[in-house]
């Protein structure tokens, strides 16, 4: 294996001021703990201090209790047909607790109940509810499963139903799972011993592919933001809280991932992640393959900032910047909003760069890194990094 650190300063000898950890995950295999050490002297590193090749085949995405001091693993699995599996691990050590065998491809999970964790199927078009009370033997509780009578509009993408995100309301009383292959707005309660029950769904225009979603919990009102993946879109909704115990969605927003219009990139540039930070005053996305950046001289995919009105939930444009590579599948902001760590996916060879920002106007200085670290440990069609969690 070979990785390398890299900081804006040069950090030999120089006395920590303050350090965090995070955990990197490659569909390439390994999970990575890195080190971002603030120093005294202004500069900043990131050094590999753990890794594990116990996850599985394809680790797509990271979930952390900090209860119980267990990482969690979600092994896409993309590359073997029909598998899928979670990993529990001790998060110093990264000694693997339990492996357990899940529906095909888990491709996100939130923890939206204590020891209830929920998973989003890919590939299994499914999604499940695993018990995570002993880190050392993960129990699935259940699995729902779903169906689509014919194609959606892109044949290819939505040939069958693709849980991809899946998320927890505000009230801590819902679940949203959302299918890019079935345009679906899947809704669940939560009812006793924290087990979902299924609502029902809620279907986006034909064709947009609902990849994640953020809630915001405005003054009045609460509002979701959802990634179109297909059409390279951001849509608003503002979340209808039905007298009858279900979940509704009313739209007010629908424009492209940089506000440029509906339809602008669609087809090309390819949404991937959506964040809130300060509580819900700004959302951050990522779009790959757009090529509308540059860093350092070369071409870069983009993160998007916007504001959120708390009154209507209207988004105003914060700004575009470069993500610092190609591909930013995923990246973190830290808790108190000044760092923001990007998973650069193709770049050669993988990237984590870790950008300073500023949390009261959401402005990312993309020209000026804090640290990068790199692998080159790839799979064959290039993907490397694939998620980026804090350890707060």
């Amino acid at each position: 294996m070979k990785h390398s650190s890299l900081s804006a300063i040069g950090f030999a000898g120089v006395s920590i001021a303050a350090a965090k950890d995070i955990y990197v995950a490659s569909y390439a295999g390994p999970v990575f703990r890195l080190s971002f050490t603030s120093h005294v002297d202004g500069s900043h590193s990131l050094q590999e201090v753990g890794c594990t090749l116990e996850c599985g085949s394809n680790p797509g995405w990271l979930e952390l209790d900090q209860v119980t001091g267990t990482l969690f693993c979600m092994n896409e699995a993309y590359t073997i047909a029909d598998s899928g599996s979670v990993a529990s691990f001790s998060k110093e050590s990264l000694s693997v607790l339990d492996n357990t065998t899940t529906d095909y491809g888990p491709a996100q999970s939130t923890f939206y109940a204590p020891n209830r964790l929920g998973l989003a199927h890919y590939a299994g078009g499914a999604v499940s509810v695993l018990d995570t009370s002993d880190p050392g033997n993960l129990i699935e509780l259940q699995s729902f499963h779903y169906f689509m009578d014919k194609p959606g509009p892109n044949s290819t993408l939505q040939d069958k139903p693709y849980a991809h995100g899946i998320v927890a309301d505000p009230t801590g009383k819902f679940v949203v799972a959302l299918d890019r292959g079935a345009d679906a707005l899947r809704t669940y309660s939560i009812g006793w011993d924290d087990r979902l029950i299924e609502l029902g769904a809620h279907f986006t225009e034909p064709g947009n592919g609902p990849r994640h979603g953020v809630f915001v919990k405005g003054t009045r009102k609460t509002f979701f933001y959802v990634l179109g993946e297909l059409t390279n879109s951001l849509h608003g909704f503002e979340v209808l809280y039905e007298e009858d115990g279900t979940l509704g969605f009313k739209q007010f927003y629908n424009d492209s991932a940089y506000q440029t219009g509906f339809g602008d990139a669609s087809g090309v540039a390819l949404p991937s992640e959506i964040a809130i930070a300060e509580d819900g005053k700004h959302l951050v996305l990522s779009t790959r393959d757009d090529g509308r950046s540059s860093y350092q001289g070369e071409a870069s995919d983009t993160i998007v900032s916007y504001s959120v009105d708390f009154e209507t939930g209207s988004l105003s444009l914060i700004g575009l910047t470069a993500s610092g590579g190609l591909w930013p599948r995923t990246f973190a902001i830290s808790k108190d909003g000044t760092l923001l760590a990007v998973a650069n996916q193709y770049s050669v060879p993988g990237r984590l760069i870790v950008f300073p920002r500023d949390p009261e106007t959401g402005i990312i200085d993309d020209q000026r890194p804090l640290a990068t670290w790199t692998t080159d440990i790839t799979l064959p069609d290039g993907q490397s990094i694939s998620h980026v969690i804090w350890d707060e």
